[in-house]
């Protein structure tokens, strides 16, 4: 299919971010302090979440929370919904189902702690189309050593396009995977000034780790011959890390956009790498579709979109014809620090002791808190998720 081809050609440089010179916005495009609204919603009944920020440095960003605001959403027909503030920058409340209805628009509306209202264009929610399967295949890439390739599992999908449904369509992954630790004693040096074994309440060496895969995928059906779409490409997962080894979840979200949120993410995506970080902040010079009331001419980063979801989720484990990760992490330092010697602010320090598989030294020296209590580790729960099968 020509349009299978043509977006694989397009997905390609998003998945390996080596090809891709990277983009750095200029200073007359942002400025530390632009606000950022993130507010991506849909008709699936439950907890939802509005980000409102300011824009930090694009290098080394840090989330600078934009408190105190009002926001609400509003309905054509002019019943609204309050958001609550539970933790700084982030506005959540359920929105019950009733509250959604295909073909209606939507608006977002802030009042920052500063008296400034902002206010986005009306987004229609779309009905959406269902996911028929999700598969994988084996792949292999070539690195700039001749000698070394990348191994792993490219997912794609089936899908149709069902009549009535939104011509423009965007995708959001959500991978889970086991996440092990290695077993090395493990210490801790604390307020006490005593070195001794991490107590169990510290320590965690299995866990199951999620999060968004930094990646988008966008497609605009309306050319299309065929209502059935085929052997769509995702993303690609190699064994260079963990994903592959304990076991791999991956949730599909297809979600129905209009017209301009389908601009909007379209054009993110050529402005977007795998190391971009999207789902903490999009810092990108992509037009808004928010506006200040007072001063049209103020730049806003980020967008308000309603869509219409159907999701599906794919579980692999024990990929067959692929080595397993199997390179040494979490390996101590060579010695530790003159512990007597630390302020109180430099404390705790967490040390362990490990045998060199190589040369069968054992080393004793520090470590990193990540290392021996991988729930401290971004995304991360010591508890397996409810849908994570039962070994």
């Amino acid at each position: 299919m020509r349009v299978t081809k043509l977006l694989f050609s397009l997905l390609i440089p998003l998945c390996f971010g080596g090809c891709i010179e990277r983009y750095y916005p200029g200073a007359d495009d942002v400025f530390t302090g632009t606000l950022v609204i993130n507010a991506h919603l849909t008709d699936i009944s439950g907890n939802q979440t509005i980000q409102i920020s300011r824009s930090d440095g694009l290098l080394y960003p840090e989330f600078i929370p934009e408190e105190s605001c009002v926001v609400e959403l509003e309905s054509e027909d002019g019943e609204v919904l309050s958001f609550s503030e539970l933790t700084p920058g982030y506005y959540s409340r359920d929105i019950p189902a009733s509250f959604w209805s295909f073909g209606k628009h939507y608006m977002l509306r802030v009042l920052t702690s500063d008296g400034n209202m902002y206010l986005s264009d009306y987004s229609q929610l779309n009905p959406t189309t269902g996911i028929d399967s999700i598969y994988y295949e084996l792949e292999t890439y070539p690195t700039a050593d001749p000698d070394v390739s990348i191994e792993g599992i490219r997912f794609y999908m089936d899908f149709r396009i069902d009549p009535g449904s939104s011509e423009f369509m965007r995708w959001e992954l959500i991978e889970t995977y086991e996440f092990h630790n290695p077993d090395y004693p493990g210490f801790i040096y604390s307020f006490d000034r005593v070195l001794k074994p991490i107590p169990d309440s510290l320590s965690d060496r299995q866990c199951w780790i999620t999060g968004h895969v930094n990646s988008i995928f966008t497609l605009d059906a309306a050319n299309m011959s065929d209502e059935r779409y085929t052997y769509m490409p995702l993303h690609f997962v190699s064994n260079e890390t963990q994903r592959l080894s304990y076991g791999y979840s991956l949730l599909v979200r297809q979600h129905s956009v209009d017209a301009p949120a389908f601009r909007y993410w379209d054009e993110l995506k050529k402005n977007s790498n795998t190391q971009s970080g999207l789902y903490d902040r999009l810092p990108s010079i992509t037009p808004s579709n928010i506006r200040n009331v007072d001063d049209p001419e103020e730049k806003i980063l980020g967008f308000f979109g309603v869509s219409g979801v159907r999701e599906k989720r794919f579980f692999v484990k024990d990929v067959e014809g692929i080595k397993k990760y199997d390179v040494r992490f979490c390996f101590p330092y060579p010695e530790l620090p003159r512990l007597r010697y630390l302020m109180t602010s430099d404390l705790p320090i967490y040390a362990s002791r490990a045998g060199d598989p190589e040369t069968g030294e054992v080393r004793f020296g520090e470590t990193v808190q990540e290392c021996l209590d991988c729930r401290v580790r971004k995304g991360s729960s010591g508890d397996p998720p409810d849908f994570w099968p039962i070994d």
